[in-house]
């Protein structure tokens, strides 16, 4: 097993003597917990920071939990990293990897997929001679790790029914916040026509799959004049900052995606499904899409309390809600074809 050291030089010396940086943030709203779930530190090709100034960035930046996901092989121990820079109902830092796989499929040309293993407890070695997505996936399941789809229209290499395989309670990124990752989908001008990875998402919930989408940064670089972080995230609804418990909720779908919207609170009943915006009347406007079966848009809806009241027919629906300087939110699903029993809780 390959487990890298992660401290930097100036850690090492100082160790808890910097455990509370001055301009750490103050703990979350009980409840509330933003967090990122694609990170790279110097230990991934391409990271340029050591994983405890990784952590510090979140955690200085008003995030309650980040993972780490190094890909090459690796498997950042973070319990020094929590030594060091967590605190309870604060921050916390999560254990997790990136696996490159060449994807295999029946008479057509390989595919390029990448999936984080989040909660992961040991390395993950892809097949470097390729897998189907099921080869792929079923060594994070076999550990009790949570599955994410990574940026399903990097290189333009996957198509949806790729991931026909997905189990129920996988991760999907839907926004990505590095560039070149073509999250809004796009056609080559030749009769190919990639939908967004927010389209992706439709498809598997459309087949009946109970799948979460997530934003995330994929930051590779924090030096610099454009560092690559707190360009998307998620928010996680949860009883305490614990890695069990922030486990739970995501397993339920109780968190959020965004890239800049906040969001105070999710609800639905039986008969609508509810979302509200904090603001005010000099601030931004918001405009709510309820959206279902096959991308649908089933109403629009402005204003900071939008809801939806349910026809009957509906198989799910979800709400994104975009403000007036073009940033988004994405709820997750409410099922209501009787596939929310398959739920984990």
């Amino acid at each position: 097993m390959k487990i890298e050291p992660f401290l930097s030089t100036l850690g090492c010396v100082l160790g808890l003597a910097i455990a509370m940086p001055a301009q750490a943030q103050a703990p979350a709203s009980p409840g509330w917990y933003r967090g990122n779930t694609h990170a790279h530190s110097s230990n991934s090709k391409g990271g340029d920071s050591a994983p405890d100034a990784l952590a510090r960035w979140y955690r200085e930046h008003g995030y309650q939990f980040v993972f780490m996901t190094d890909h090459d092989e690796v498997l950042t121990d973070v319990a020094p990293i929590n030594a060091l820079l967590g605190r309870r109902d604060w921050f916390l830092v999560l254990p997790g990897q990136e696996m490159g796989e060449r994807l295999l499929r029946k008479n057509d040309t390989p595919g390029d997929l990448h999936i984080n293993a989040l909660f992961s407890s040991k390395v993950i070695w892809p097949d470097k001679a390729g897998t189907t997505l099921a080869g792929a996936i079923a060594p994070v399941l076999e550990q009790g790790a949570m599955v994410q789809i990574n940026h399903p229209n990097y290189k333009w290499s996957l198509k949806p029914s790729d991931l026909d395989e997905v189990p129920d309670g996988a991760l999907i990124e839907i926004w990505n916040g590095l560039p070149k990752i073509n999250n809004i989908g796009g056609a080559d001008g030749k009769g190919e026509v990639k939908p967004s990875s927010e389209g992706f998402w439709d498809y598997l919930l459309s087949r009946g799959k109970i799948v979460w989408a997530t934003g995330a940064d994929d930051v590779h670089v924090l030096k610099g004049e454009a560092p690559g972080a707190g360009k998307a995230w998620i928010v996680v609804r949860a009883p305490e900052l614990t890695s069990a418990a922030i486990k739970t909720a995501m397993a339920a779908g109780d968190f959020y995606a965004s890239n800049g919207v906040t969001l105070t609170d999710i609800a639905a009943d039986d008969t609508s499904f509810t979302v509200t915006i904090p603001g005010s009347e000099a601030g931004p406007r918001y405009t709510t899409r309820f959206i279902g079966q096959g991308g649908q848009v089933l109403a629009e809806v402005a204003g900071l309390t939008p809801s939806y009241r349910f026809k009957g027919s509906e198989t799910y629906v979800r709400a994104r809600i975009t403000d007036s300087d073009g940033r988004y939110a994405w709820t997750q699903p409410v099922f209501r074809d009787g596939r929310a029993r398959r739920v984990r809780r």
